[in-house]
């Protein structure tokens, strides 16, 4: 059964490295980021909904739903106007570093929050994760915009926080019916920005493609298996393995958009995989 949660979390995590190489194509073809961000969840929650209710699926009421609304409509969506922002004023790498620092803070609060005793073994896969985060992005340091890091740190913070809440929310809910509402919830944030500042709708074909398979792949598949695999592994360990997410982003980029990869990159890869193994193994004692 643990295995089967390592291996939920790790597809949620290559399939959210896709993620920056749609957008990348989107971004060519003219979408942009509210827009895209916008069409991500909804179309996510237009078929994710469509699921529930051909399931006979029931959503739940009361406190639980308020909880998951709150996630998309406040959460989820934070984050990512967090990170984009970021994204404006410093560089894809060091936002994405500071992304990453969001085990660490989840590792703290569920410690404090959910009472979950952390092991020595966790501690040091943590560690290995994180340093290997870091040789797979890279870092450069020169010209650092502190707003972007403000911005950063925020949707660290913000992310950990999701994730803490999450993983109290969806105790007993189908994981599907927890991320419709979740995801329906930050379209709707999305569709009130960007109705109030007029944004131009994507009407080229080869703007869809990009769209949709942001949606479907970094969108559905992605959430739904994180949430899944997390109900398992529980919080901290879905967190770590998570980092698997820019070794499949610095691959995907190296193989489709020609960058290239260095023997830092390459080593940061192995820590990350050794890591994960790490917590697979002592997830079976």
């Amino acid at each position: 059964m643990k295995y089967t949660g390592f291996l939920l979390v790790f597809i949620s995590a290559a399939s959210f490295g896709f993620m920056p190489v749609f957008a990348s194509f989107a971004y060519k073809n003219h979408v942009s980021v509210p827009v895209l961000l916008l069409f991500r969840f909804l179309i996510a929650a237009v078929f994710l909904n469509i699921y529930v209710l051909a399931k006979g699926h029931k959503y739940p009421r009361g406190k639980t739903l308020v909880t998951l609304i709150l996630m998309g409509g406040i959460g989820y969506a934070t984050q990512s106007f967090l990170y984009f922002s970021a994204l404006t004023f410093i560089s894809a790498s060091l936002t994405a570093i500071l992304l990453y620092l969001y085990p660490s803070i989840v590792l703290v609060l569920s410690a404090f929050l959910l009472k979950t005793r952390i092991k020595k073994l966790e501690i040091a896969a943590l560690v290995m994760a994180t340093i290997g985060a870091v040789l797979v992005i890279g870092i450069k340091f020169e010209h650092i915009n502190y707003i972007g890091i403000i911005f950063g740190v925020g949707a660290a913070f913000v992310y950990s926080i999701y994730i803490i809440v999450g993983a109290k929310a969806m105790k007993g809910i189908d994981s599907i019916v927890g991320t419709s509402i979740i995801v329906s919830s930050a379209s709707f944030t999305y569709l009130l920005y960007n109705i109030s500042t007029h944004a131009s709708m994507p009407t080229a074909f080869n703007q869809w493609i990009w769209i949709f398979a942001l949606a479907i792949v970094s969108g559905i598949m992605a959430i739904v298996t994180f949430f899944a695999g997390m109900k398992i592994v529980g919080p901290v360990k879905a967190s770590m393995i998570s980092t698997f997410e820019p070794v499949v982003t610095v691959y995907l980029s190296y193989l489709i958009l020609d960058d290239t990869i260095n023997i830092y990159q390459i080593s940061g890869a192995v820590l990350i995989i050794a890591a994960a193994l790490i917590l697979a193994q002592e997830g079976k004692t």
